[in-house]
C-alpha cells in the first residue's frame, strides 16, 4: 500500500494535519502505484487549495453584492450628506453628484450618478451582512430590472456566515432581478481583472489575489426565505501560507449549488495548479477530489472526505 507523507501540524494552517482517516484511505490503491514525481501537490495541500477553490470566489461575489444592497437601502433610507440610519443596524453616509440635478433626490440609482458611501457596521436589514468601510459606486446603465455599476472598495469589511471578508479594488457589477410569483431571483455578475481579498476565516487571516474574475452568484428567495444560492465562473487566485505559496486558475464545470451560509452542496470544480491538476467533485455531504501529476488525463490519487473536513481547510 502507498504510503503518504503528511507534513507536522506545526508547519501546516490550522486544521490541515487533520486529515480524516477516510481519505488516507481512499488514497490507497496498492503496490502498483509509482511515487509522485517530486513536484507533485501533496494530499494536505491538495485538500486545502480545494477548499479555497471552492469557498473563497463564492465567499467574495457575496459581500460583493452585499455591499451593493446595503448601498442601495442607505440612498433610499436619507439623504446626501446626512448620517443615515441603516434598516437592520450601524450608521452610514453618502454623497453624490450627477447629470440630472432633479434625479439626485430621489433616493434611488440613475444612469451616469456617482456615489461615495462610508458604513459603519450598516445591515441593511436585520440578520443581513454588515458592512464597513468605504466604496465608490458609477452606474453606468440601469433598466427595468438591471443595473451595472463600477465599483471601487476600500477596505470594507463585509461579515459573513463562516467569517469576515475585506474588499478592495475596482470591478464591475451587473445585478439582475426577476420575479415570478412569490419567487425572486438576483442574478449577480461579477467581473475584474484584479482585486484583494483579505479572509477570516477558520481562526485564520488570509489575504488572497485575484485575476481574470468573472463570477456569476445567483440566489432564490421564496416567501421571503433563501431557497438555493449558487455560482459559477473562472478566476486565478493567489495567496501565500507558512508552508508555502499557490497561484491556481479554477473553473466551475456548469454551476455550482450552495446552501444559504454560502457552503457547497454539490458541483464540480477544475483546479489548475503549475505542475499538476486537480478536480474537485462534490454531492451532498461528500467530497471526491482527484489528482493528476504532471496535468496529463491521468488521476494519480483520488481521496474522499465530507465537505465540513473540506470547509474547515479554507482560509
Amino acid at each position: 500500500m502507498n504510503r503518504i507523507k503528511v507534513s507536522p501540524i506545526g508547519r501546516l494552517p490550522r486544521a490541515l494535519g487533520a486529515f480524516s482517516l477516510v481519505a488516507l484511505l481512499a488514497a490507497c490503491g496498492g503496490g502498483s502505484e509509482s511515487p509522485p514525481p517530486s513536484n507533485a501537490v501533496s494530499a494536505d495541500d491538495a485538500k486545502s487549495v480545494s477548499a479555497n477553490a471552492a469557498s473563497m470566489p463564492n465567499d467574495t461575489a457575496t459581500a460583493m453584492s452585499a455591499t451593493v444592497t446595503t448601498a442601495e437601502t442607505v440612498i433610499a433610507s436619507g439623504a446626501a450628506s446626512a448620517t443615515v440610519s441603516c434598516p437592520g443596524g450601524g450608521t452610514a453616509v453618502y454623497q453624490v453628484t450627477g447629470p440630472n440635478a432633479a434625479l439626485l433626490l430621489n433616493h434611488q440609482l440613475d444612469e451616469g450618478e456617482t456615489y461615495s458611501v462610508t458604513f459603519n457596521a450598516c445591515r441593511s436589514a436585520s440578520g443581513a451582512a454588515s458592512v464597513s468601510g468605504a466604496m465608490t459606486l458609477l452606474v453606468a446603465s440601469k433598466t427595468a430590472d438591471s443595473i451595472t455599476l463600477n465599483t471601487a472598495t476600500n477596505n470594507v469589511v463585509v461579515s459573513l456566515p463562516h467569517g469576515d471578508v475585506t474588499l478592495n479594488g475596482s470591478s464591475t457589477v451587473t445585478r439582475t432581478i426577476t420575479t415570478s410569483g412569490n419567487t425572486t431571483t438576483t442574478t449577480t455578475h461579477w467581473v475584474t481583472p484584479n482585486f484583494s481579498i483579505t479572509s477570516h476565516r477558520n481562526g485564520r487571516t488570509s489575504t488572497f489575489s485575484y485575476t481574470n474574475v468573472d463570477i456569476t452568484r445567483t440566489i432564490v428567495v421564496t416567501n421571503g426565505v433563501v431557497t438555493s444560492t449558487s455560482y459559477s465562473g473562472t478566476s486565478t487566485l493567489s495567496w501565500t501560507w507558512p508552508n508555502g505559496s499557490f497561484s491556481i486558475t479554477f473553473a466551475t464545470q456548469g454551476t455550482v449549488g450552495c446552501d444559504a451560509d454560502g457552503t457547497p452542496t454539490q458541483g464540480t470544480w477544475t483546479i489548475t495548479l503549475p505542475h499538476n491538476r486537480l478536480i474537485l467533485t462534490i454531492v451532498p455531504g461528500t467530497v471526491t477530489l482527484q489528482v493528476d501529476y504532471g496535468a496529463d488525463g491521468t488521476i494519480d490519487r483520488t481521496y474522499i472526505f465530507t465537505v465540513n473536513e473540506l470547509m474547515n481547510t479554507a482560509g
